[in-house]
């Protein structure tokens, strides 16, 4: 028998055997010819927030603790949502699906302070608070997919913005420097951009060396379509968002500045104030040397007095954070803080420079 018959037999028998003997049915590849790609000039409808990210992008916007970052991708989300201008860039709007694994409660309160500070009510914000695992199996991928098809089909308008915050948080059980525990995690990011046709931003962390950037597989920032690293100026309360990387949208390289201005919302059962933060466009602080890094404790203080919005007793501060840190670990720093300029103090009250050194509430 030739070869050629021994092949025609063999063919022929794939053809008429019953298709689960067949194998898998071989991948279709999609494909295009670079002679037939359009020669003119075209409009790029590829944006959904200018410069920034794209429509379908997976983005990642990352930064030391209390650097101001969950703010930002609220107010980023907010934006999105009722489709105005975000910090002086164009926005194309749609819904927004917020998973807050980190912290519901958290984002909840912010956006209230958002809607208080800017008198709106943000329609399109979903915020999801069951817990989302994207590394364990398949089910919170599937379980993402069908929520934004259902709330596609119940509100009649199209979900544009998936934020998932954080990656830590959306990845439990996975270890953040193997690419075989991060690969998963990115094909089910890329699985949900597929159904859903929306942009997913990712909320990070930046790894031990500042100067190497997010924290985790390096692999991860190969994946992703924009970079964003948050950063801020304890002495002047001034934040950068800074676009690192940019596949395909121009901006990198562009600093955007913004601050965090305090939003009352009520009282603690002794009376004493409650509240959050929101967004405010500035100038963008000098750029800090690449691997100086604040701490988690300064960053936290500058945080706590920047919602408070004026000094507090360094006892009231210390104890602000127990069972969080330890005592002796926020007083020095609380220390060094007020030596190199970060604080200000009087008569045992502790201030950010700039602002009230002791107010109603404080004592």
């Amino acid at each position: 028998m030739t070869a050629v018959t021994a092949q025609a037999i063999i063919d022929a028998a794939a053809r008429t055997a019953p298709r689960s003997d067949r194998g898998p049915t071989p991948r279709k590849l999609d494909f295009v010819l670079a002679d037939q790609l359009p020669d003119g000039d075209e409009t790029f409808d590829d944006e959904l927030i200018e410069g920034t990210i794209g429509r379908i992008a997976m983005a990642v916007l990352y930064g030391d603790s209390n650097s101001g970052k969950t703010f930002l991708a609220i107010d980023i989300g907010a934006a999105v949502a009722q489709g105005i201008e975000w910090l002086g860039k164009s926005v194309d709007g749609g819904m927004v699906v917020y998973l807050a694994t980190e912290s519901p409660t958290s984002v909840q309160m912010r956006l209230r302070a958002y809607q208080r500070h800017h008198r709106v009510r943000v329609p399109g914000f979903v915020i999801v608070k069951s817990p989302i695992n994207l590394f364990d199996g398949l089910a919170d991928t599937e379980a993402v997919i069908d929520l934004v098809r259902d709330l596609e089909r119940e509100h009649g308008a199209k979900v544009a913005l998936i934020v998932g915050d954080t990656l830590a948080r959306l990845a439990v059980g996975a270890n953040e420097n193997a690419g075989e525990d991060m690969g998963v995690v990115v094909r089910n990011i890329d699985a949900i951009r597929a159904a859903t046709g929306a942009a997913f931003v990712l909320v990070h962390h930046t790894g031990k060396d500042a100067a190497k950037g997010m924290r985790g597989w390096s692999g991860l920032r190969a994946a992703t379509d924009t970079e964003i690293e948050v950063t801020a100026d304890d002495a002047t309360g001034l934040r950068s968002a800074e676009i690192t990387k940019q596949r395909d949208l121009p901006g990198k390289g562009e600093r955007i500045g913004f601050r965090l201005q305090p939003v009352h919302i009520g009282v603690n059962r002794w009376g004493n104030p409650r509240g959050s933060c929101v967004v405010e466009a500035s100038d963008a602080p000098t750029p800090r040397p690449r691997g100086k890094r604040v701490s988690e404790i300064a960053g936290a203080v500058v945080e706590l007095l920047t919602q408070h919005g004026a000094g507090m007793l360094k006892g009231r501060i210390v104890a602000h954070f127990d069972g969080r840190y330890n005592h002796s670990g926020v007083y020095r720093e609380l220390k060094a803080m007020v030596e190199d300029g970060r604080l200000i103090e009087s008569v045992g009250v502790l201030a950010l420079p700039g602002k009230p050194v002791l107010v109603r509430g404080a004592e």
